[in-house]
C-alpha cells in the first residue's frame, strides 16, 4: 500500500533566496546595506522576483498566501529603494507605495495594491502591520530572515511583541502613553480584532508595561513617523 503524503509537505513558494538575501544584508535593527545587496547580488535578486511574478496562488493555504504576500511587498519596496526611490517626502511616498510597481503572483503591482487590496482585505490580521516594511526608521524592523508558512504564526507574535516593545517606536510611561502612528492610521484593523487599539498593545506589551497601559485612561498620543531611510551608516543608493 502506498502512503500519500499531504500536498502542504512542501512549500508552495521557495523564499530561501529571499531569506539568504535578508541575512546577508539586513542588521539586527533591521537596517539596510543597499549599496552592498546593489553591487553584488541584484542577479540573485532578480531569480527571486522572478519566482514572485511566475507564483500562482491559487491553491495556497491561507498560512502559504499570507507569507507570500508579505515577502512580496518587502521584496517590492526592496527593489523600488534599489532603483532610487524613499518614501522622504510626501511626493516620493507617492512615488513609492502608489505608483511604483512590479510583476507579483502574474500581474503588476504597487506595494499601495498588496498592502490595501490583498494583505489588509485577505487575512483581516493586524499583526502583518508589524511585518511589511515600508524602509523608513519609523516602520517596524525588517526582519533579516522571510516569512514562511510553517513559522508564520510564531514570526508575526514576535514581530508585534518586538515593534510595541520598542522604545524608539512606542512608549509607556507613567501618565502618558505615545505610539506610532501606524495605530492611528490603521485604527480599525485592531478594533475590529481586540474591540480598542489598548486591548490590542495589552496582548503583546511586556508585563511590566501593561500596569501603565491598564491604568491609562487619557487618549492614545501618536508619535512623529520618522520617513528617513532605513539604510545602514554609508548604504544609501547614490
Amino acid at each position: 500500500m502506498t502512503l500519500l503524503l499531504p500536498q502542504l509537505a512542501k512549500a508552495a513558494v521557495d523564499h530561501s533566496t529571499w531569506d539568504t538575501l535578508l541575512r546577508r544584508y539586513v542588521d539586527q535593527d533591521g537596517r539596510v546595506a543597499y549599496r552592498d545587496w546593489q553591487a553584488r547580488d541584484l542577479p540573485t535578486f532578480a531569480a527571486y522576483l522572478k519566482t514572485l511574478a511566475e507564483t500562482k496562488v491559487e491553491g495556497m493555504s491561507e498560512t502559504e498566501a499570507k507569507a507570500f504576500w508579505i515577502n512580496a511587498y518587502n521584496a517590492v519596496i526592496i527593489q523600488g529603494v534599489l532603483n532610487g526611490y524613499t518614501a522622504e517626502g510626501l511626493l516620493s511616498r507617492k512615488r513609492l507605495f502608489s505608483w511604483y510597481s512590479i510583476l507579483v503572483a502574474g500581474k503588476k503591482r504597487t506595494p499601495d495594491e498588496i498592502e490595501h487590496e490583498i494583505l489588509r482585505p485577505t487575512f483581516r490580521d493586524p499583526r502583518i502591520h508589524f511585518t511589511i516594511v515600508c524602509a523608513s526608521t519609523s516602520c517596524p524592523k525588517l526582519r533579516p530572515e522571510a516569512y514562511v508558512a510553517e513559522r508564520l504564526e510564531q514570526q508575526l507574535d514576535d514581530a508585534a511583541r518586538e515593534f510595541i516593545n520598542d522604545p524608539q517606536r512606542n512608549r509607556f510611561e507613567v501618565g502618558r502613553v505615545a505610539v506610532s502612528a501606524i495605530f492611528q492610521w490603521f485604527a480599525q484593523d485592531f478594533t475590529e480584532q481586540s474591540g480598542t487599539v489598548v486591548k490590542f498593545l495589552l496582548r503583546f506589551v511586556a508585563e511590566e508595561k501593561k500596569a501603565i497601559l491598564e491604568s491609562f485612561s487619557r487618549d492614545l498620543q501618536y508619535l512623529e513617523y520618522d520617513w528617513t531611510l532605513n539604510a545602514q551608516p554609508g548604504q544609501r543608493i547614490s
